[in-house]
């Protein structure tokens, strides 16, 4: 599991111990993204999702700023070329993910079109009883239209973790990177998987319990927002930040 100074280990320490000093250096931005968050679930869906990215791109702007040692702001507070080329990159990103989203889907579709048609030759796609019927009588075919879904759900997974490092290449070089820092992630979206679902568990779990608060929208929505931008995001910044420095290193050597 370990892979130099860049293994499960040693990068899930370098994020989660450099949480406090990132915490206490960028509290401005991480505040106002947090509150950018909690105002985004009352907004409609377009516009909460703006809002949403913005606030994502403030806050990594000023995390990874202060990993690489550039003009932090005050406590983080400031929106510049960084933050610019962060939010470039993000929409690159999304703009690859629907891309080869709506790619996924259509082949989802068809399998489960295909499975259905040859389990009921007089089959109604517009009904959703027909489709159930269908899949009931396809047997062990049945079993593709749930593999297929769960390996497009993989396939999406695996080209996050590839594209992970995207945003500490983009303010450690000045410039977009988005295809450029693939290579940096090569045979290693193990390292980072793992790592990822380490620094999540108290998400999760503080998630799950919420959960079983009812009638506290506004409580959870803050509490979730203080989690993710106090916690996760500056510890998956900080492991981010090692883990590009080694495999920058490495690739230039």
């Amino acid at each position: 599991m370990t892979e130099g100074s860049a293994g499960v280990g040693a990068t899930l320490r370098a994020g989660l111990s450099d949480v406090g000093g990132a915490v206490r250096d960028c509290w401005g931005a991480l505040a106002l993204a947090a509150m950018l968050s909690m105002t985004a679930s009352a907004l409609p869906s377009g516009a909460r999702f703006v809002v949403a990215l913005v606030a994502g791109v403030i806050a990594q702007g000023a995390l990874f700023r202060r990993a690489f040692a550039r003009a932090g702001g005050v406590k983080g507070l400031r929106w510049g070329a960084d933050e610019w080329r962060l939010l470039a990159a993000q929409l690159m990103i999304l703009g690859l993910f629907v891309l080869i989203g709506s790619i996924l889907l259509i082949i989802v579709g068809g399998v489960a079109l295909g499975v259905a048609r040859t389990a009921a030759p007089n089959f109604d796609p517009s009904t959703s009883e027909a489709w159930r019927a269908a899949f009931a009588q396809a047997g062990p075919a049945g079993l593709i239209v749930a593999i297929v879904p769960l390996a497009s759900l993989f396939i999406l997974i695996w080209l996050g973790l590839r594209l992970s490092l995207s945003a500490p290449a983009t303010v450690d070089q000045a410039g977009v990177r988005v295809l450029s820092a693939f290579p940096l992630t090569r045979g290693r979206t193990h390292i980072l998987l793992v790592v990822g679902l380490a620094i999540s568990v108290p998400v999760i779990v503080l998630s799950a319990l919420l959960g079983l608060a009812r009638g506290q929208g506004a409580v959870v929505t803050g509490l979730m927002a203080v989690c993710t931008y106090f916690y996760a995001m500056p510890a998956w910044t900080g492991a981010l930040a090692h883990f590009y420095r080694h495999g920058a290193a490495q690739q230039d050597a």
